[in-house]
């Protein structure tokens, strides 16, 4: 990611210190193979990109897999506790009374851990969401320049 930022910084360093275009508003003249090349390497490292993002996704969804797996778990081994305990007194009471209260609590650890799993694989994915939407906005603005510099015959 960061290999992208480094480019997008030469791509706008390019364009600050391009050569002013005499008796016109702004305009600059660039080497568009240079331009272009950097380009391609973010084209290049983008993919590198998304993959990270499954592997966010990926790790997210092990997460969920493996709080599911102990929150069943805790449940099972609560109902076997449940199970074992025949006595119709007090101590089966107070026993079936704290199973339940296992359970309840299993349940309560693994909605915990779901919910800061999906919150963990949302902060990353909106974080590459806007690298990635950054990353378009810059092509697209350096294309739309290239284009515009190709239509007036300044390249």
């Amino acid at each position: 990611m960061m290999e992208i930022y480094r480019i997008l910084d030469d791509l706008e360093l390019m364009v600050k210190e391009g050569k002013k275009v005499p008796l016109s508003s702004g305009k600059i003249v660039i080497d568009s193979n240079d331009f272009l090349d950097r380009l391609d390497r973010i084209r290049a490292i983008m993919p590198e990109e998304l993959e990270t993002a499954r592997l966010v996704i990926s790790e997210k969804e092990r997460i969920i897999k493996d709080a599911c797996h102990q929150a069943d778990q805790y449940v099972d081994e609560s109902r076997d506790k449940v199970a074992r305990m025949v006595d119709d007194n007090e101590i089966t009471r107070n026993a079936v009374k704290m199973a339940e209260d296992i359970v309840n609590r299993a349940e309560e650890v693994a909605s915990d851990i779901r919910k800061e799993a999906n919150e963990y694989a949302k902060q990353i994915l909106t974080h590459v969401e806007m690298v990635l939407n950054r990353s378009l906005d810059t092509i697209s603005q350096g294309k739309d320049e290239l284009r515009r510099e190709i239509e007036k015959g300044t390249i």
